[in-house]
């Protein structure tokens, strides 16, 4: 018989609920644990940082890219197809 193997940095929380219908290990009747999860919400002042910070880096790779295409499209016109 295995034994399960107990990890230092276990807290026995359930990061993903694998009991699916359709699985084979799936057993009706178990408590729905999305239900009991009690996360700490975020005040309005935290999810905005998050919104804008996001929005800022999407910005930036975004003119990062746009960047590069005009460097290459001026690499194109002034190198490779001067003939």
């Amino acid at each position: 018989m295995s034994r399960r193997r107990q990890y230092e940095d276990d807290d026995g929380r359930v990061v993903v609920n694998m009991n699916v219908e359709g699985m084979p290990w799936y057993r009706a009747g178990l408590p729905n644990l999305e239900a009991s999860s009690s996360g700490e919400q975020l005040s309005q002042h935290e999810t905005l940082l998050i919104i804008l910070s996001s929005m800022k880096w999407a910005f930036l790779a975004s003119a990062a890219l746009c960047a590069c295409g005009v460097l290459f499209i001026l690499f194109c016109s002034k190198v490779w197809f001067k003939a």
